[in-house]
């Protein structure tokens, strides 16, 4: 028996199956819409940068408001974990009644100030017991501060570009996510290891651990 085999489109083969874009129409969207969303991606790199640098501060972390102890330093990084889940629906709820750019914007904001906040407190080798004790419960506050501005930054940032991207280049726009995030991974370790490097030991555990954290506020700004 013989089967007529029917002539298919190109662009309707098949249920389910992604349009034929050759690869230069498809690279033209993708660098576009990240040209187009850049102050976007730029909060994301801000975002973790802001996040990860209190993990390359652990031995400073721990000498300035721990005394030694490298469990209740990681204790404390921990924390943020716990309260990404209430961010996500505090800002996802905003995200929803007024508008994307208004939930990063606050989650941005507040990831700023959580930041720039822990480079500014009391610790106990600067400041003796009783302001020592001030900077460690501030300290708390402000990480649990970031893990709400962490757990509403992903959903928006998600949502806004996938309502915005071609659905023929949807996955590699969602990839800009990832990337982004793994460069202010590289640029908290980079920040970290020159100022470290350039300091000294010493002045790094007594001052210099302070800098990364404040160094946040500009491209912060920007990114708002």
């Amino acid at each position: 028996m013989v089967v007529a085999h029917m002539p298919v489109s190109s662009g309707t083969a098949g249920h389910g199956m992604a349009k034929h874009i050759t690869p230069s129409r498809h690279d033209r969207e993708v660098f576009s819409l990240a040209c187009r969303c850049w102050p976007l991606l730029m909060g994301n790199v801000v975002e973790w940068y802001e996040f990860s640098v209190y993990g390359y501060l652990t031995p400073q972390m721990e000498a300035n408001f721990f005394k030694g102890s490298s469990v209740s330093t990681w204790l404390v990084f921990a924390i943020t974990f716990i309260s990404r889940p209430m961010g996500g629906i505090v800002l996802g709820w905003i995200s929803d009644r007024y508008g994307r750019r208004v939930s990063m914007n606050i989650s941005i904001v507040g990831m700023l100030f959580a930041t720039a906040g822990q480079g500014l407190l009391p610790s106990f080798r600067s400041s003796g017991q009783v302001f020592g004790t001030l900077g460690c419960a501030l300290l708390l506050v402000l990480r649990f501060g970031q893990g709400i501005s962490a757990g509403g930054e992903i959903g928006t940032i998600l949502t806004y570009l996938g309502e915005v991207a071609p659905k023929t280049s949807l996955g590699s726009t969602m990839m800009l996510i990832p990337m982004t995030s793994c460069v202010a991974f590289f640029m908290a370790n980079g920040v970290v290891a020159l100022i470290a490097g350039t300091l000294g030991e010493e002045h790094m555990l007594q001052w210099g651990w302070r800098l990364p954290f404040i160094l946040s506020v500009v491209p912060g700004l920007v990114a708002v």
